[in-house]
Formats: C-alpha cells, structure tokens, sequence
C-alpha cells in the first residue's frame, strides 16, 4: 500500500456502545469504527482490505477489556460480507451486524449462511419491519428494532412479528427509562441507546450518605488550596479508599521501582496533585452503582484522559491539562448524582472556565467535550465537522481515544477490587 493508504489504516476511529439486558446488566458492545476523519474516505464500503484491518485492530483493542460471556457487534457493510473480513474475529465472541443498507441479495445471503456455519451469530441492523428483507430476518439470531421514530402501535406489531419467529429482539435507540420499559414489556431482551445516562427521576429519591461523604471527599480536593494534611485525612477517613489507593500505586500502571506502604510515603513519591487525580477517579467511580453506572464511570473517566492528552497536544488550549482531565471526569456527575450540574459545581470550587464548560455554558473548553461525545455516538459527520473547524489533526483525536479507551478500562478494572485486605 502506499503512504496514502498507512494513513488511512492507521486514523480509524473505535467507540463502543454497551448493550444491556432486561436486568440492565451489560450483555456486550457494539464496536462502532471510522477510519478516516475525512468525509471522502469515510464510506466503510471503500478500501475494503483497508477496512477489514481496520476492524481486526479496533476488536482487537475492545477485546482485550470485555468480560468473560459479553459479545461485541460489529457492523458489516456489504462488500466486507462478500470479502470474509469476519474471518478476522472470533465467532464465540463477535456478532456480524448486517448494516442498514445491505440488500439481500443471493451472494450476500450465501455470504452469511456460510458464516452461521462457522458459529458466527447474526444481528440485523435497523430493522422497522420493511418489505424485502425476510430473508434477512430469517436468518438472523438478533434482530435490531430502531424505535426512535416509531408509534407505540407499530413499534408493538414488529414486536410481535419478531416473537412469532423466535429471534432475540434487541431494541436501539432506547433514549430514556419510559421507553426500556415499554420495550420491555413488548419482549426486547437486549436494549441499546442513552437511557441510562438520563434516570428515571424518582420523587423523593435523596443522595445516599456515603455519596454525600463523597461529595465531601471531592470537594476537599478539588480546588487549587488543599495540602497534603488534607488530600491524607481524605484518603483515611475511608478504609476501602485507602486500600484500593496503596494497591493502584503498588501496579504497573504506576510503575514506581519499590512498594509503597503508606499514603504519606505515596505523596512523597508520586506527588499530592496526581494522588488527588486518583482519589478523584476512585471516588467518582464508587459513587456509580450497578453496571449501568460502571458505564458511566468508564465514559468518565475516558473523557478525562482523552481531554487531558488533547490538553498537552494543543498549544492553544483554554484550560491546562489537570483542568481538561477534571472536566471530563466530572462531566457526568449530574447523571451520577440526579442533580443539576449548576447546583453541584456550586459545592465543588472549580474554575469559572470548568463550571462554565460542564453548565453548557459559552465556553472555548466545551468544544473539546463536544468531540469526545461525537466519538462515544459514533457522530462520525459532527466529528469531521468539529476536527475540521478546531485546526486538529484527525491521526491524534483517534490515537487519543484509543490510549484513554484502554487507560480507562485499566482503572475501571482496578477499581472494582473493593474488598478489604483481610477478604482479598
């Protein structure tokens, strides 16, 4: 291949959307990939060698951080069916997702039976009950309904077409909790969209103790005047805190040459301004419950890293690169929290710039928010558009997300180990 090409391999794009379940537990992702942030070498059906190394790299990258019995969907565009570019993956793990556009037409359908044979399990994208595509559905193991746009009514006849035929029924596009249960009720058994960053508001729901000692927590060490006194009396007013801490600094993500025995030994070492990053993203993630929030901590505290890496790359840039990685960090604390972001950067002392970034308020930082949400959709369009008009390069945006998709998977990981020493 020629320069033009590397280049085209190496600028692809990788997010990931989880898929739940009825119990809203994550049954996989779908890897969503672009390898190009150039619209004219966007279209997944150009390049096709190009496209299938690219999917071999984006799965590899994904797969390394899923869980044991999750699966990872990954879109197929018509001439990557024909190609064999599954052949790449592994069947007991990966799901062939036939892209909207697709016709099913007879080198296709051979295409994908001789993938059933080898184990593969098909979805089918998109589907809201149109005419021709019965062979398609016939041979899908998960059918994907978009329920968007659809009337309850006919949202509920596809429904029931679908359950006639014995597929699984995955409904996309779920955007708050009134739909999951509606879809829930209709037989969905896997679910798919932005409903778990928007919850079901509760009356008379109150924050949790602990959380609110975590807010404390994070208010203690979230401006510029705190010291060490304080950033230690913060980690031991917490015995589970202070464990997971001395056991992040003891891995190789720190890389430090001897063991560290103590929190003060700790800050001596590696310095209170970066320890307090970590108590940050220890405490943000405890304050997340049950899968869904383990979503949100991971989506956290990506855009954290990506924002930070973004930060040390621009010259230009409005907020320094300890201030980008808190703005990611904290860009979801009202979803965490189900409380108005104005009312808990009033308890946090941040700069105006952050408050003004993480209100919605006209701020230069929120820009870079932006990209990052573009990246987690996969609004491939608004994140040409935002590259484009920001002057950065389309090879570094996707580098950076990559390295903070896999640095946030490290400290997700590691973060859930929150037994005690004696029960470890």
């Amino acid at each position: 291949m020629g320069e033009s090409n590397d280049l085209f391999l190496d600028s692809f794009y990788v997010a990931r959307q989880p898929v739940f379940d009825t119990e809203k537990k994550i049954w996989g992702y779908e890897l969503l990939f672009r390898n190009s942030g150039s619209s004219n070498v966007a279209d997944v059906g150009n390049e096709d060698a190009a496209t299938s190394q690219v999917i071999a790299d984006g799965f590899g990258l994904i797969q390394e951080d899923i869980e044991e019995d999750q699966r990872l969907l990954v879109n197929f565009p018509r001439n990557m069916l024909l190609e064999g570019a599954a052949d790449f993956l592994p069947p007991e793990i990966c799901v062939v997702e036939i892209l909207e556009h697709v016709q099913p037409e007879q080198d296709v359908i051979e295409a994908l039976q001789s993938l059933k044979e080898k184990g593969f399990t098909i979805a089918l994208d998109d589907y809201i009950g149109q005419d021709g595509f019965e062979p398609f559905v016939e041979l899908a193991d998960i059918v994907k309904v978009d329920c968007l746009d659809l009337e309850r009514s006919e949202l509920a006849n596809i429904a029931g077409n679908l359950k006639q035929l014995g597929v699984q029924m995955l409904a996309e596009k779920v955007e708050d909790n009134e739909m999951f249960e509606l879809c829930s009720e209709l037989g969905f058994e896997l679910f798919q969209g932005f409903f778990f960053s928007r919850p079901e508001i509760i009356p008379g729901k109150k924050i949790s103790t602990s959380n609110i000692n975590r807010m404390r927590l994070l208010g203690s060490i979230s401006g510029d005047n705190f010291d060490v006194e304080d950033l230690t009396r913060a980690i031991n007013s917490d015995v589970s805190v202070s464990y997971r801490l001395l056991k992040f600094m003891n891995s190789p993500t720190f890389g430090l040459p001897n063991k560290i025995n103590s929190i003060q030994q700790a800050i001596a070492l590696i310095g209170y301004r970066k320890l307090a990053g970590w108590l940050r993203m220890i405490l943000l993630s405890d304050i997340s419950s049950g899968p869904a929030g383990d979503e949100l901590a991971f989506l956290s505290i990506k855009r954290a890293k990506f924002l930070e890496l973004v930060a040390r790359e621009l010259k230009t840039c409005p907020l320094s690169s300890e201030s980008m990685f808190m703005l990611g960090l904290f860009s979801l604390l009202d979803v965490f929290l189900n409380r108005p972001m104005e009312e808990l950067m009033a308890e946090l002392p941040v700069e105006k710039e952050l408050i003004q970034a993480l209100t919605n308020k006209n701020s230069n930082a929120a820009i870079f928010l932006d990209i990052v949400k573009s990246l987690e959709k996969a609004d491939w369009d608004g994140l040409t558009d935002s590259i484009m008009n920001n002057g950065l390069s389309p090879l570094s945006v996707a580098r950076n997300h990559l390295a903070a998709m896999q640095w946030a998977n490290e400290i997700v990981l590691m973060s859930k180990a929150k037994e005690s020493p004696a029960n470890g």
